[in-house]
């Protein structure tokens, strides 16, 4: 029975990877088209709708000069899988 873990992207380290450029939060809720106060729930454990976190992704690597497959991503769960037997 293995276990499988589903992941997320850690929206707090992309934010703080983007600000450690020098970036600040309004500036980056400017470049997404959101306000300052929805950065800091982003940053505080909200999730962005898809289309925010879209933009977000692609403003973060192009700052961090790294591709998606870089993103900082947690453990959002684990479960195990159970099989049944056939026949």
């Amino acid at each position: 029975m293995p276990l499988v873990a589903t992941f997320r992207v850690d929206w707090f380290r992309v934010i703080t990877d983007i600000t450690r450029t020098g970036v600040t939060l309004y500036e980056l809720a400017s470049e997404v088209g959101v306000s300052k106060s929805t950065v800091h729930g982003w940053k505080s454990g909200a999730e962005p709708k898809h289309g925010d976190g879209e933009s977000l992704v692609a403003f973060w690597c192009r700052i961090t000069s790294r591709g998606r497959d870089r993103l900082p991503m947690i453990v959002y769960r684990q479960q195990f899988i159970f099989r049944g037997r056939a026949g």
